[in-house]
């Protein structure tokens, strides 16, 4: 039997195997006030039931003020015993076992979110949140400590199997703990010992509280990922005093808010990457070890603990996108696993914006109870338009319905898949659309090779019509040029210039001039609004705004184009030289076919031919549409 199957204990507690379910923030519980809600418990059924041992279902605030997100867990009132009972009987009604993350999300906690002003050990603004937090007292200090007692209190009364008490992510108890954060010249700052003082008395009094009915576990960050913040030597040192104090497991993290790309970690930091901490944390203390952070192939999660680098992994986005993760490995299914790839728009920018975890690879993610596979009711075909990512998905859904299907593409299977997927460190995107060619192909959908022009073209009952966007190109003078050309040509291979002047700063243009830059190329980027890269997630943002400074990108904003010569970009009161000018403002919808197909056909628009939007938009409009027909 392969390790990851084998049992293990915690504390008092065994696992059933080697997997946990991170604990991802996801959006589920009620707006404003904490509860659980049928959403987040059919959520965590759906993974319980396929194989994870536990459930780590995300934060849990321990006091008002100390709450990160409107749509986060509570637990400091005895009606929270009731409402957590909810979700622990839910998950154990599936086989898991389930654990509360408590914490306080101090400096990283905002007054626009809670109403109150956010406590820290120092008083110095989080960067992402732009907040105004005020340095915590010693008698505030004291009943925060008291608040992460009741939580603990309040998850053995509602029967959580262990308490995880959150060192990670900046958070309070962290953010103490850094010289980053913690500026303070009283006995909680200064040297190390004085920084984790705080922490460790807040742990000590949790675990006092859980001694002999439940195990107690910390998640830390192993690095802090900023310059002047917390560094793996320093961690190590936390977990073996907290291993002192009667931890029974370290759960191992990255990041905080100020980089927050190591803390949910996007496409361009490596699978993996908190491995060699792990091996080397194994050697300082002597309580399973777990990790996380981008472990979604399924080679890599089993070479974890098969060569004892940690003793459990947590997957959380993994399972987002596939509850049969666990399942799929331990059947040797490897290749139908769809794998996270790390794009974190359906999932922690979603979350962030106040709306519950969706999943671009999996449109039912999220939505548990509401979209349920519908078997087909009649015997009928779907003719799909168009190869993109939504007529993948249209034709995958209508074929696990049991429809026949037609999927028609004059293109191949892609749309603007491998384009979206060209720019540097954006590749994970082929993941997805090798995954959608897989098992199109595997469920017998018929792709048909040919270019649609008329409704004759087609053979269906149904069709959806999934024919994708082109670039728009602006009413600007010059625009029809020999040297002009467009984001997605050169993302295509189109040759450029030395010089080149990319006109939009979106999503598109911005990685435009990344992809310039990495091959040498002098961009100059001008936009008409105010900012660029607007749309971009958090994790995503910082990153692009690095890169675009790594390869000395120029960018204007708020200025418009009013003409493009042979040799320039003229702008009002400047002229930019240039041998190239790249388009990107923006996409129009390719849909000319639907008046025609409608005469002989009930037909259903999706995608970017309905609306220009995201790859995550497409799979769920195509889902959505496809499982109702």
């Amino acid at each position: 039997m392969k390790k990851l199957f084998t049992p293990i204990s915690i504390g008092s507690i065994t696992l059933k195997n080697r997997f946990i379910m991170a604990p991802m923030e996801n959006g589920m519980a009620g707006l404003g006030t904490g509860d659980v809600t049928d959403r987040i418990c059919e959520f965590f059924k759906e993974r319980a039931r396929h194989g994870v041992s536990m459930i780590m279902p995300g934060s849990i605030g321990v006091s008002p003020e100390g709450r990160g997100l409107p749509t986060q867990l509570s637990m400091w009132e005895d009606r929270h015993i009731a409402e957590h009972k909810k979700l622990v009987d839910a998950v154990h009604s599936e086989g898991a076992l389930i654990g509360a993350q408590i914490y306080h999300a101090g400096r990283q906690a905002s007054e626009a979110i809670t109403g109150l002003t956010p406590l820290a050990p120092s008083a110095i603004p989080c960067g992402l949140l732009g907040n105004h937090p005020k340095e915590i007292t010693h008698e505030e200090m004291e009943e925060v400590k008291k608040k992460f007692v009741r939580a603990a209190e309040i998850s053995i009364a509602a029967g959580y199997d262990l308490v995880e008490v959150h060192f990670a992510h900046g958070y309070l108890l962290h953010s103490f703990m850094s010289t980053h954060t913690n500026k303070r010249t009283d006995e909680y700052g200064g040297s190390f010992d004085n920084r984790v003082k705080y922490p460790l008395e807040v742990l000590k009094s949790v675990i006092d509280v859980c001694k002999g009915k439940v195990p107690v576990q910390i998640r830390v960050s192993v690095d802090e990922y900023v310059e002047d913040g917390m560094h793996f030597d320093e961690v190590k040192e936390v977990c073996r005093r907290s291993e002192e104090l009667g931890v029974d497991s370290i759960s191992l993290s990255a990041g905080c808010y100020d980089a927050v790309e190591y803390a949910i970690q996007p496409m361009f930091v490596p699978q993996g990457f908190i491995i060699p901490f792990a091996e080397e944390m194994k050697k300082t203390v002597n309580v399973p070890v777990i990790v996380a952070a981008r472990l979604n192939n399924a080679d890599l999660v089993e070479s974890v603990v098969e060569e004892e680098k940690a003793d459990i992994v947590a997957i959380g986005r993994g399972l987002i996108a596939d509850p049969l993760f666990i399942e799929k490995i331990q059947n040797d299914d490897k290749e139908n696993i769809r794998y996270c790839i790390a794009c974190n728009q359906g999932c922690i920018d979603r979350v962030l914006g106040g709306m519950p975890a969706h999943c671009m690879v999996n449109p039912v993610a999220g939505e548990e109870a509401d979209r349920k596979l519908k078997p087909a009711a009649e015997n009928k075909t779907v003719a799909v338009v168009g190869g993109g990512p939504a007529g993948m998905q249209a034709a995958l859904t209508a074929a696990e319905r049991g429809f026949k299907v037609n999927l028609y593409t004059n293109d191949g299977l892609k749309g603007k898949m491998e384009i979206v997927a060209t720019p540097p460190e954006k590749d994970s995107f082929l993941i997805f659309e090798n995954y959608l060619k897989d098992q199109i192909a595997k469920k017998g959908v018929n792709v048909i090779e040919k270019n649609v022009e008329k409704a004759e073209d087609v053979e269906g009952d149904t069709v959806i019509l999934a024919t994708g966007s082109k670039q728009a190109i602006p009413p600007i003078k010059g625009v029809n040029g020999a040297n002009v050309v467009l984001a997605e040509d050169v993302l295509n291979g189109v040759k450029t210039g030395d010089k080149v002047v990319v006109i939009g700063g979106g999503l598109v243009g911005t990685e435009t001039c990344k992809y310039l830059g990495s091959k040498g190329v002098s961009c100059t980027l001008v936009e008409m609004l105010d900012s660029i890269a607007n749309g971009i997630g958090a994790t995503f943002v910082g990153h692009m705004f690095a890169k675009l400074a790594e390869y000395g990108v120029t960018v204007k904003t708020g200025v418009k184009v009013s003409e493009i010569t042979e040799n320039s970009v003229e702008l009002e009161g400047e002229s930019l030289p240039c041998d190239t000018v790249v388009i990107s403002t923006g996409y129009r919808s390719v849909n000319s076919l639907k008046e025609e197909l409608e005469k002989r056909y009930p037909v259903y628009v999706i995608g970017d031919a309905n609306k220009p939007r995201r790859i995550l938009d497409a799979t769920e409009e195509a889902y959505l549409t496809v499982n109702n027909l």
